[in-house]
């Protein structure tokens, strides 16, 4: 029976977490004695590597006595650059709206989508700016924002693409990440069909634009989490957005009539059912009834993946680079062996660039080169060594196959 070890460290951190996202934060408690000797610099290095640092910045001000005056100053800094880059992607989200609005239908994904749930949107860190497009539209809006002053990168990434330009990086998504194949994917597809054309108007911190519905970007979240977890890995700020989501939202009837159905139906119901009670055990959110059976066990061991991982496996390179051994980067595919998904990882990134796209012919060469190439960084350290990211890859499978992800609808199909 594997039961979850926290250090003080660690329980210091979920604590922190757990008050910047609750709506009633008093009713966060702690024992103040794991304060008492604490490893601050350990708390604030977790918290950067989550993601979190700005939102637990927040909830430590209150206990700031234990923490040396160097550190909290240091993590003060932390806190602001984190402000000050937020402002940035909210500037580029304004200046997106206002180049969009009328024009072309859209919903922003994610990001400020999901910080419309915290008690405090402003805790939720901020990345880029991405939005969902429809796809039929994905050429001629790719001109548009050339014709707007921005950059396409040319990156080969299935999902979407990415323009810049100073002070300014949009995702546009012509597809939500983490749909599976098959049928099942074309049920999320249908699912989501309408996201972008009856948006909800979001209004955070002054700023104005379309974001999914409620129960839209239920299923967005977890596809997002699903797909990161069994790749390079989940953090803090993965897991705080569930628990706001899930604690706003969760007394709606939505969930009962149709959310947890879908859920059923395409497979993903033991993993929303897990996350959910990982949340109530960890952040300490309250427990909707569907989530009460979740296996405590499978709920310890997918914290310690989270501990172990960092906002998108930014805490161990290996670790997060593993997740090519394991599955189909979270498209379902847990059954094959690690020399298959390596392939298959690498099959993917090259039927995706363009040069292949346009001149099919050239794919085994550059498979070939790519494939040696990769064999000769790890050998001489410059890329994750296939030797540490094995057992890793074993660690991790071993957990997320018991998330049955996109499985137990299979079996019943």
């Amino acid at each position: 029976m594997y039961e979850l070890k926290l250090t003080n460290e660690q329980k210091i951190l979920l604590y922190l977490t757990a008050k910047s996202i609750s709506e009633t934060p008093d009713k966060i408690k702690i024992d103040e004695s794991v304060f008492e000797n604490a490893n601050w610099q350990e708390i604030i290095e977790e918290a950067k590597i989550h993601t979190v640092p700005l939102a637990t910045f927040d909830a430590v001000t209150e206990h700031k006595n234990y923490v040396p005056q160097d550190l909290y100053e240091r993590w003060k800094r932390m806190a602001m650059s984190v402000l000050s880059s937020d402002y940035v992607v909210v500037q580029s989200q304004i200046e997106l709206d206002e180049l969009m609005n009328g024009k072309y239908p859209y919903a922003i994904l994610k990001g400020m989508a999901a910080g419309a749930y915290y008690p405090k949107p402003e805790l939720r860190a901020l990345g880029d700016v991405d939005f969902l497009i429809d796809p039929t539209k994905q050429a001629e809006l790719e001109e548009f924002f050339k014709n707007a002053g921005y950059e396409m990168s040319q990156g080969d990434h299935p999902n979407h693409v990415v323009f810049r330009k100073t002070g300014a990086h949009l995702e546009m998504h012509f597809a939500v990440a983490g749909v599976p194949y098959g049928w099942q994917g074309e049920k999320v597809q249908a699912f989501l069909k309408e996201t972008i054309f009856h948006p909800i108007i979001r209004d955070v911190e002054g700023s104005r634009f379309p974001a999914p519905t409620d129960m839209e970007h239920g299923l967005v979240l977890l596809l997002h989490m699903q797909h990161h977890m069994v790749g390079d890995g989940l953090g803090l700020r993965h897991l705080s957005d569930w628990a706001t989501y899930v604690a706003k939202t969760y007394k709606e009837s939505y969930w009962e009539e149709s959310l947890i159905p879908f859920l059923k139906e395409i497979g993903l119901y033991t993993y929303a059912a897990v996350m959910t009670k990982v949340c109530v055990k960890y952040l300490q959110i309250p427990c909707p009834t569907w989530a009460e059976e979740a296996d405590d066990e499978t709920c310890d061991e997918v914290m310690h993946d989270i501990l172990c991982s960092g906002n998108f496996g930014r805490k161990d390179e290996n670790r997060a680079q593993s997740g090519m051994l394991i599955s189909e980067r979270g498209k379902g595919g847990m059954k094959h062996g690690a020399l298959y998904n390596l392939a298959h990882s690498l099959h993917k990134a090259i039927s995706r660039m363009r040069v292949v796209k346009k001149y099919p012919i050239l794919y085994p060469f550059i498979y070939v080169y790519k494939a040696v190439r990769f064999l000769v960084l790890s050998l001489f350290g410059k890329r994750p060594s296939l030797i540490k990211m094995a057992p890793e890859a074993q660690k991790r499978k071993s957990v997320y196959e018991k998330l049955a992800v996109f499985e137990a609808a299979r079996k019943e199909k």
